[in-house]
């Protein structure tokens, strides 16, 4: 609950907040009770209600017949603060994509001023910090097959959802079955989005601009365009896996870097999950990126360490890549993406780690030594995860071709 209703009972704080909401849209009085909150961070929870019919008025907001046994539902709460050009788009994707089992299915949206709600099924679900550690191989299968079918149906669309991750799968254990859902950042390829206009023109606030939706911190980009003149050098601290302090430095460009080609590309997503082209504010992004997220959500699985990337800022995020693909690796990516990757810091070695040999290292009991077959099923989701976990991205495997891999179509 927000700050408003701290010190009163949850359910009672719950519906006070729904009734908040049911004074800007009085057509659900009557039809909607307050259950739950779904979700814990930092953006406001749906709310959980009962959705009654009474007089008919259920039928007319939820008129596909698909949608008239639905009991709860999930009420998603949005104040406009920046466009409302991007609560429509993600109202236009939703409706696109209505149909798919994978996919959350949008009810109804209505808006009021500066708030817009959105309605859809309530899923019952599983809290992924209380069941990752826990999955078998067939229960990591199931996840990810679910997974890549909702990426599958997105893609096949040409919509990126740009904010893959544990909280926006939604998963049932005991079913097993998930849905994606929060498709706020999501966006068209191609598309040409006005309201990204609308969010770099946020002013500064000290040293932090506004990026839809995410904080960049000016003076710790670790990048910049390859064509740049000699960069400034910033002295970083970093800690190391043995918890004593590393110096090293990171390469900025801190004026100007908004003007210059590449620059204003979607950053957008959530850290520890955003893939290098994002990171290297590549223009051209694909579907690749919720590719990348999904690994990262494996490697999370595998590894029992959650969250698994624990980058603060941009600096840390291409510090851990660094020492996970290697400096060589890197640099040769910052070339491909007319950026360049430099760095002294002496945990960040020429070549990079191994899947199997890093994974060995987090976790033994994940080979079972007296099991050919569990064995091999390991390494069949170790090949998954590298090729999830690609650094380029046009070789990144696709939704569809994940869904063929050994591993998953075994």
């Amino acid at each position: 609950p927000s700050d408003l209703f701290k010190g009163m009972g949850e359910n009672e704080a719950l519906q006070k907040e729904l009734n908040e909401v049911l004074k800007k849209f009085p057509m659900f009085e009557g039809i909607l009770h307050v259950v739950d909150r779904v979700g814990v961070g930092k953006s406001p929870s749906p709310i959980v209600a009962n959705m009654e019919e009474k007089h008919g008025i259920k039928r007319k907001f939820v008129d596909e017949e698909y949608f008239k046994s639905i009991e709860y539902v999930a009420i998603k709460k949005i104040v406009v603060n920046y466009s409302i050009g991007r609560v429509a788009e993600e109202i236009s994707i939703l409706r696109e994509l209505r149909g798919y089992d994978s996919i959350i299915q949008l009810l109804s949206a209505h808006r009021y001023e500066d708030e817009v709600i959105l309605i859809t099924p309530h899923f019952e679900h599983d809290k992924f910090r209380n069941f990752y550690q826990k999955m078998t191989i067939e229960d990591i299968k199931s996840y990810f097959r679910s997974l890549f079918e909702a990426l599958r149906d997105a893609h096949s669309h040409n919509i990126v959802h740009r904010d893959v991750k544990p909280g926006n799968f939604l998963y049932n254990m005991k079913e097993k079955k998930g849905i994606l859902v929060d498709f706020g950042l999501a966006e068209r390829l191609g598309a040409t989005n006005s309201y990204l206009d609308k969010i770099y023109d946020v002013p500064n606030v000290g040293t932090v601009q506004v990026i839809n939706r995410f904080p960049s911190v000016v003076g710790q980009i670790s990048i910049e365009p390859s064509q740049s003149n000699k960069p400034a050098v910033k002295r970083v601290r970093t800690w190391s896996t043995s918890k004593r302090m590393k110096r090293g430095f990171v390469d900025l460009d801190p004026k100007g870097y908004e003007n210059k080609p590449g620059w204003r590309a979607n950053r957008a997503g959530t850290r520890g999950f955003r893939a290098p082209e994002v990171l290297f504010r590549v223009d051209n992004q694909t579907t690749a990126i919720d590719i990348w997220s999904a690994g990262v959500i494996l490697i999370t699985i595998l590894s029992h360490h959650y969250p698994f990337f624990k980058s603060t800022d941009d600096a840390d995020a291409f510090y851990e890549l660094g020492i996970l693909f290697g400096k060589k690796l890197m640099h040769d990516l910052a070339t491909e993406h007319e950026r360049y990757y430099r760095t002294d810091i002496p945990l960040i070695y020429d070549l990079g780690l191994r899947f199997d040999k890093l994974l060995h290292t987090m976790r033994r009991d994940l080979f079972p030594k007296d099991n050919k077959q569990s064995l091999n099923e390991v390494y069949n989701a170790i090949d998954l995860l590298k090729k999830c976990l690609e650094p380029y991205p046009s070789k990144r495997i696709t939704a569809v071709e994940a869904l063929k891999h050994p591993f998953l179509s075994s």
